[in-house]
């Protein structure tokens, strides 16, 4: 696989992006993190054609990309001879290619690119070379533990487990399974947008891998307009008082098009937590927080009771309500189904902490 810094008219009307093509090999990640050192890519788009390659470092590929709070789509970088564009139809990403696609924090796939799935074979190994025609009851081992390794992997990236369902519905030795469109949607791996566009974006919950810090994030785009565009994300984190989360709310700037030296395009005074029967605010310092360049990113941090998300995950609700220039300016949802998967995982990862402190209830405010 090569990466390629492309400039143009891309996903989502982005001026650059990453073109990411060819096959998924055992280098692939480390030549993506040699280009990562070279090029300036947070929060850029990374648009995919490929037809799939090794398990592994495409996982390993799909947490560089979600480090790097990169968008993900399916398409092919072209040159019209006037500018790079993207282009869709019939673009394929496949097998191991999927598992990127996923690294997205936000993903979009549009109508006409193909996102095709197999079954695991023992007659290929996890870096997607060719096995032992006859194999032994190690090949079965190993197979058994990519596919564990592939579950907990589509977990972490918010991904619905009807995806590996779907991956077994189409034999390695036969034709590759195209998802629809609503398998796409309804498994949470993308939205599916018009052909030849990208205007949409969708990003699901995720949860850190076992051998982390236990977190929930959720990053959605907030703002998009030709100008700019601005992302949001919440974060949940382990508090050491038992009954307790750290819930970090963020905006960052993704892009902005137009002179320089220009009014902060972005600010926030405080965003608050509705989940229907709860109210908590988050509070910036009084003259609020900025930010005019992409790349930057403004947060606020508090602890909240767990009872809040409880009832978030049992009202199917959690709204933010942002305030900016002294007045609510947006209130956006960022609930949905993925969260009640999780939350119960979350929930006993946090408990099982060492020195936890206890604490009499605390008032609803």
């Amino acid at each position: 696989m090569t990466f390629r810094m492309v400039e143009g008219t891309g996903p989502r009307g982005a001026k650059r992006w990453v073109s990411a093509t060819g096959q998924i090999q055992r280098g692939s990640p480390a030549a993506f993190a040699d280009f990562m050192k070279s090029n300036n890519i947070m929060g850029l788009p990374l648009v995919l054609d490929s037809n799939g390659g090794s398990v592994l470092a495409a996982m390993t590929l799909g947490r560089q990309i979600r480090a790097a709070r990169m968008q993900t789509s399916i398409g092919r970088s072209i040159s019209t001879g006037e500018q790079e564009v993207v282009r869709t139809a019939e673009v394929r990403c496949a097998s191991a290619c999927v598992l990127v696609l996923m690294g997205g924090i936000g993903r979009s796939v549009s109508e006409d690119a193909r996102v095709e799935v197999h079954m695991f074979s023992v007659e290929l190994d996890a870096e997607g070379n060719k096995a032992r025609s006859d194999p032994n009851f190690r090949d079965i081992e190993q197979a058994q533990r990519t596919m564990a390794r592939h579950a907990v992997y589509v977990a972490e990236m918010g991904i619905a487990a009807r995806y590996l369902e779907i991956m077994t519905e189409a034999s390695f030795k036969g034709t590759l399974r195209r998802m629809t469109r609503d398998e796409i949607v309804q498994t949470q791996l993308a939205v599916v947008v018009p052909r030849e566009t990208g205007t949409a974006i969708s990003g699901a919950w995720s949860i850190s891998p076992p051998s982390a810090t236990p977190q929930l994030i959720r990053t959605a785009r907030l703002v998009e307009t030709e100008r700019m565009s601005v992302d949001h994300e919440l974060v949940l984190e382990c508090d050491a008082v038992r009954g307790f989360y750290w819930v970090m709310y963020r905006q960052q700037l993704v892009r902005l098009e137009g002179p320089k030296n220009q009014p902060q395009p972005v600010s926030l005074q405080s965003a608050r937590i509705d989940t229907g029967g709860w109210d908590y605010i988050f509070r910036a310092p009084p003259r609020g927080l900025g930010i005019a360049n992409a790349g930057n990113d403004l947060w606020m941090r508090r602890s909240v009771p767990r009872k809040v998300f409880d009832d978030a995950v049992s009202g199917a609700k959690l709204d933010i309500q942002i305030t900016s220039q002294g007045r609510p300016t947006q209130t956006a949802s960022l609930y949905d189904g993925s969260l009640a998967r999780m939350m119960p995982d979350f929930a006993r990862r946090c408990d099982a902490r060492p020195g936890l402190v206890s604490v009499g209830p605390h008032p609803r405010r």
